[in-house]
């Protein structure tokens, strides 16, 4: 049977406005161009982890809404297994973030919504039958003990199989003020942690706060640290800091970079890289290559050039 990598998080709605300029409050103007697209770490990452030829399974929770049912069609596209999902229809709406990018200078302003919404929670989680998994991911979301809880039972099955059987763990910290995070830095296998998360704890450089932020990982485990524009960085078990130089698309003359879901996509070939058993140093030179090229184009799609 051929193991597949689960993601676990957010699925939702990015609605994209596309603009001359940066509207002035209280204004008035018409947009360029206006799209849906799946949007939401998770989502993102389980859909590049296919385009890259994994097999991919997202987990997370659908409402019974319109928003819902373009996302059910937009992992069947993919071929991302949604079947485990949690169907929910208490009253609650899909997440939605309004995208507003300035075709200008390729900035984008994100307001999201997602009042209420509910989480996986380690009772579901339980059920699953994790033979079928190699890697299992979770996106760090507010829900952080029951992340905790999830990853600690992955801990227990695979004290119970052979050590080629065991699955991989791996947790995003990205959100700088999401109470819980700090506490499960010990938690996972592997750790990204993101540009913002690092600076945001007083660290000036990508390397100092992997080197600093190392210390609480577990035993065994390694940290890694995106950096967009420079690169990335990571360290692992030899203790030694592997680095990786960014690797910019190439641009048409008045082509802006399209920097929605980088970091995602950065996450996703990063861990078919290792689940594969790449070095770190390569699966981190792999990760930046697919992000830059990502960067290059208009949503995914053209990823799958990086397939093996």
């Amino acid at each position: 049977m051929s193991k597949r990598i689960l993601v676990v998080g957010l699925a939702c709605v990015d609605i994209i406005s596309v603009v001359q300029d940066y509207p002035v409050e209280d204004s008035d103007q018409r947009v360029l161009d206006y799209y849906w697209q799946r949007g939401g770490n998770a989502a993102n990452t389980s859909c590049v982890l296919s385009l890259l030829g994994a097999g991919s399974e997202f987990l997370g929770t659908f409402a019974s809404d319109r928003e819902a049912e373009f996302l059910k069609e937009v992992f069947q596209k993919y071929n991302v297994i949604t079947e485990n999902c949690v169907a929910n229809t208490d009253n609650v709406k899909t997440p939605t973030s309004i995208v507003i990018t300035n075709s200008k200078n390729g900035s984008r302003t994100i307001l999201h919504h997602g009042k209420n919404w509910p989480e996986i929670q380690p009772e579901h989680f339980k059920k699953l039958d994790l033979i079928q998994y190699k890697w299992i991911h979770f996106e760090g979301r507010p829900s952080c003990d029951y992340i905790k809880d999830m990853l600690l039972w992955i801990d227990e099955y695979n004290k119970t199989v052979d050590k080629d059987a065991r699955i991989h763990t791996s947790l995003e910290i990205e959100k700088t003020t999401r109470i819980g995070l700090d506490a499960l830095f010990d938690t996972a296998d592997t750790i990204f942690v993101s540009k913002d998360y690092v600076k945001s704890r007083g660290y000036k450089t990508k390397e100092e706060g992997v080197q600093k932020l190392y210390a609480k990982c577990r035993e065994g485990s390694e940290l890694i640290c995106p950096w967009g524009e420079e690169g990335a960085v990571a360290m692992g078990t030899d203790e030694i800091l592997h680095s990786s130089p960014a690797f910019p698309p190439k641009l048409s003359q008045g082509q802006n970079m399209e920097t929605l879901a980088a970091g995602d996509t950065f996450n996703a070939a990063f861990i078919l890289s290792r689940s594969k058993g790449q070095s770190l140093r390569d699966a981190l030179t792999f990760g930046c290559q697919v992000a830059g090229a990502k960067c290059g184009m208009k949503g995914i799609d053209g990823l799958d050039t990086f397939k093996s």
